[in-house]
C-alpha cells in the first residue's frame, strides 16, 4: 500500500504500522500526529516539540527512534541538510526545501523553479534530476539582511 502523507489520517498511519508487524505506541502516534499536523519538512528538533504536544516528556531519541521506523514502514523519509539538522517529512511531500545555514530555517521550493532547473539541466546534459533527497543550503531572507 502506498503511502501519500497529504491524505492520510493517524489511524489510517497506524494501521499501515501494524500491516508491517510494527507496535503502535503512545510515543509513535505522537510522532505521527505531529508529522502528519506539520504536513512540511521539518528537523528532528521541532518535531520532537510537536509530538510532546500529544506526549508530553517524548524525549528526541524516542523521535529519531520512530522516525527510523516510519521510514523503514514508508510512512515517512529523510532529506539530507548538509551540516544541519536531520530532517524528516512524510512520504508523498519530496518537494525539495532550502535550509538556511544560519538560523536552520527549512523553506519549501517552488515546485516550478525545481521543474525549470530539471529540464535545464536535462536539455544541457541529458542527465535526468531527481531532486528531494536533498536540500539546497543557502541564506534566507531574514539572516541575509
Amino acid at each position: 500500500m502506498a503511502f501519500d502523507g497529504r491524505d492520510w489520517s493517524p489511524e489510517q498511519a497506524a494501521d499501515a504500522l501494524r500491516a508491517h508487524g510494527c507496535r503502535v505506541t503512545q510515543p509513535r502516534l505522537a510522532v505521527l500526529r505531529a508529522l502528519l499536523e506539520h504536513g512540511g519538512t521539518i528537523d528532528a528538533t521541532h518535531l520532537t516539540a510537536r509530538a510532546q504536544e500529544y506526549e508530553p516528556g517524548i524525549h528526541e531519541a524516542t523521535v529519531y527512534r520512530t522516525v527510523k521506523v516510519l521510514t523503514e514502514v514508508g510512512i515517512a523519509n529523510h532529506v539530507h541538510a548538509g551540516h544541519g539538522p536531520s530532517l524528516v517529512r512524510l512520504t508523498g511531500t519530496e518537494q525539495l526545501v532550502a535550509v538556511c545555514r544560519d538560523c536552520g530555517a527549512v523553506s519549501p521550493v517552488p515546485v516550478e523553479a525545481v521543474d525549470d532547473l530539471v529540464a535545464t539541466v536535462e536539455a544541457a546534459t541529458g542527465f535526468v534530476l531527481e531532486p528531494g533527497h536533498f536540500a539546497l543550503e543557502g541564506v534566507c531572507a531574514t539572516c541575509a539582511r
